[in-house]
């Protein structure tokens, strides 16, 4: 064995001493870190269970504190009225229906009334005497009309509670009963939404023909008939070629078109002059049509008394009378209608004679004030209610276009009298209404110069799309 050999085996040999004196050495410190943990957390322990011998009331704490987080995620009710209120309370408040199911909606048929729907119902007479005899509103159920609803809500005693009904689109009649077992109506209005319109036309045979072309309602043309009816008399004066335009509105509820609104603006070119009305309401709030500058569009008297009718005989000294078949003067004016038409009071008045007077067959006289008399001759009828030393309001029908008396045909014979003077219907200058009061001119002109501007800015616009 060489040197080296034994060099190498000396130097092996003590290895497996020293790892074995290494691992008692970790192991020991092993220990010490245990018995260091131990201790600290004996030590830990027993300040845990002196704290909570020094604080006796801690849990009634914890429990507190366990509390305020249960009131943060969960409601807490509050307290109730003492006993005595909350049976005040209930004492005078009717019973509430449970749910919308138990309104009952029945649709009006032909034959039915209000009495006849509530025994229906289960409801007896004596509530129908109660909402019927209630107050005007409720008197209206009187008239239902088929193809309506009722809407009638009752308790589980059978006993009305409320009641709805709509008369027509715009207005609701709601019926309640109170906490005294009265009973209360209150009729709700449903405005619709206006939206101006703009059309115009040209008469090329008749207004009514002109309007249809331009797709412009009959109730429009004729009130647009109505505001000029003072100036021109649409039976005589329409010539081919006057123009007309006007701006009315369409109202509408939830988007859908219900009916047509009044004319906000029109204007109407009759044989070349030009006639313009603007509807104003003042201060007071009163209403009318008035020309650019404020002067009223209704006249003391209108200038026919029948609508849209042909003129058979002219205001004449010398004209020859189909009946006697001689010359003799005519004092008036015959309008020819078909019989039935009806006859409108040209201005306010009061009647003076109504009956059979010779040749003018039934006839009305109206005074006017003191200056002025109307006669309206050879009627089929007189209209209900007309008697003598009745008052009667421009425009409000007092008889009917006939043949009484001397006549060929049914016509209106129609005399305008100024202090018991002939004048010609026709061509007489009329006394105009009082125009709108001085001090309302600024608030006249900025409540109108919109549908006015409208009117004009429109026209133009459609005659320059005419103009090639």
């Amino acid at each position: 064995m060489s040197y080296l050999d034994l060099d190498f085996k000396s130097r092996q040999s003590p290895a497996p001493r020293r790892r074995q004196s290494q691992r008692s050495f970790f192991a020991s410190i092993h220990i010490n870190r245990m018995i260091r943990g131990l201790t600290a957390l004996l030590t830990l322990i027993a300040a845990v269970f002196l704290m909570l011998a020094l604080l006796p009331d801690s849990s009634a704490k914890i429990e507190d504190s366990n509390l305020k987080l249960q009131r943060l995620h969960y409601p807490v009710s509050l307290p109730l009225k003492p006993a005595t209120e909350k049976t005040e309370s209930t004492a005078t408040e009717m019973p509430q229906p449970e749910a919308k199911s138990q309104w009952e909606t029945i649709q009006i048929k032909a034959g039915d009334t209000l009495a006849s729907i509530f025994s229906n119902t289960g409801l007896g007479a004596g509530t129908t005497y109660e909402v019927v005899q209630l107050n005007e509103q409720t008197n209206n159920l009187s008239k239902i009309r088929p193809g309506q609803h009722i809407s009638i809500l009752k308790d589980q005693e059978q006993k009305l509670i409320g009641l709805k009904y709509m008369p027509d689109l715009t207005r609701t009649l709601s019926i309640k009963r109170q906490q005294d077992n009265s009973l209360t109506s209150e009729l709700i209005h449903h405005p619709l939404e206006p939206i101006p319109v703009f059309k115009s036309g040209e008469i090329t045979s008749s207004l009514f023909l002109a309007a249809e072309k331009s797709d412009i309602p009959e109730s429009v043309i004729m009130e647009l008939a109505a505001i000029f009816g003072w100036d021109i008399d649409f039976s005589l004066d329409i010539r081919e070629g006057d123009q007309f335009a006007v701006v009315y509105n369409e109202l509408f509820k939830d988007g859908e078109k219900i009916r047509n609104g009044r004319i906000l603006s029109a204007e109407f070119i009759n044989r070349g002059k030009q006639y313009k009305a603007v509807y104003y309401t003042d201060p007071k709030g009163n209403s009318g049509y008035y020309s650019p500058d404020g002067k009223s569009m209704r006249k003391a008297f209108l200038r026919s008394p029948v609508e849209f009718s042909r003129i058979s005989s002219r205001f004449t000294n010398k004209r020859w009378h189909p009946v006697l078949s001689k010359w003799r003067s005519h004092k008036g004016v015959d309008y020819a209608a078909s019989r039935g038409t009806p006859i409108r009071a040209s201005g306010d008045g009061k009647i003076s004679f109504r009956g059979t007077k010779g040749g003018y067959g039934k006839t009305i006289f109206i005074q006017h004030g003191g200056k002025y008399t109307t006669v309206y001759g050879h009627m089929s009828r007189f209209a209900q209610g007309i008697t003598k030393s009745k008052r009667v309001k421009q425009g409000q029908v007092i008889g009917y276009v006939g043949s009484t008396g001397l006549a060929s045909g049914p016509h209106l014979h129609y005399e305008f009298r100024v202090n018991g003077v002939h004048r010609n219907p026709l061509t007489v200058k009329l006394p105009a209404a009082e125009p709108i009061d001085k001090a309302f001119n600024y608030h006249f002109k900025e409540e109108t110069r919109y549908y006015l501007s409208m009117l004009d800015l429109m026209k133009d616009q459609t005659l320059a799309q005419v103009k090639p």
